[in-house]
């Protein structure tokens, strides 16, 4: 079919005639039945209260079942004390938005929002971004290494064996992260980008 990537399943939709197909380390695409056309994009459905986009619905489903493969164990947490709300931020060292909003975790905190990091080298897994993200998380003290090297310090960096940092990196661009930092609340909903603490609580307050 010439998609470049493995099917995993192909399911219908609402709409007749197209169907959706579940694609390996690729977001989901639709196919008409004929197998002749396929389609990038996004289904809306007409309703009484305007435009309900169906198929971001389903990617917050499906986001958040892949999170799910992420043991909190290999996230790096800077929880809030009173938490009402916690989020996955997929972030690169190198990144400034990545710092910035780095900078600023004390804001999130303090509006109880917890922020667990995965991680994402934009660069690729060849990169010098990953070489630094590895030992952030291949740390003793984790949360301060990652904390350093955002803030541009050289640190006493280790490598090791076991780390998530490329499980991380290819489920981020399974649910369709492509830059930094990439938000994923709870619900499974994806924020791209930089966003202030209290315009954060605002989106996940719903």
């Amino acid at each position: 079919m010439g998609l470049g990537a493995e099917i995993i399943d192909i399911t219908e939709t609402p709409v007749d005639g197209i169907y959706k197909l579940e694609l390996e380390d690729m977001q989901s695409v639709y196919l008409s039945s004929d197998g002749n056309f396929v389609i990038i994009g996004e289904i809306f459905q007409i309703t009484g209260d305007g435009l309900l986009n169906l198929t971001e619905m389903e990617r917050d489903v499906e986001r958040r079942n892949i999170i799910s493969e992420i043991d909190d164990s290999e996230l790096i947490s800077f929880p809030a004390e009173n938490e009402l709300f916690s989020v996955v931020v997929f972030t690169d060292i190198d990144c400034g938005y990545c710092r910035k909003l780095h900078s600023e975790i004390s804001e999130y905190n303090n509006l109880g929002i917890s922020v667990n990091y995965a991680a994402f080298p934009r660069s690729g897994l060849q990169s010098e971004s990953y070489s630094k993200i590895v030992g952030a998380w291949c740390s003793e003290k984790p949360a301060q290494t990652l904390t350093g090297l955002k803030q541009g310090r050289d640190m006493n960096l280790s490598y090791c064996e076991n780390n998530p940092v490329e499980k991380h990196y290819r489920i981020g661009r399974k649910i369709g992260v492509t830059g930094t930092p990439a938000i994923i609340s709870s619900s499974g909903q994806l924020i791209p980008g930089y966003v202030p603490a209290k315009d954060l609580l605002s989106r996940l307050q719903g």
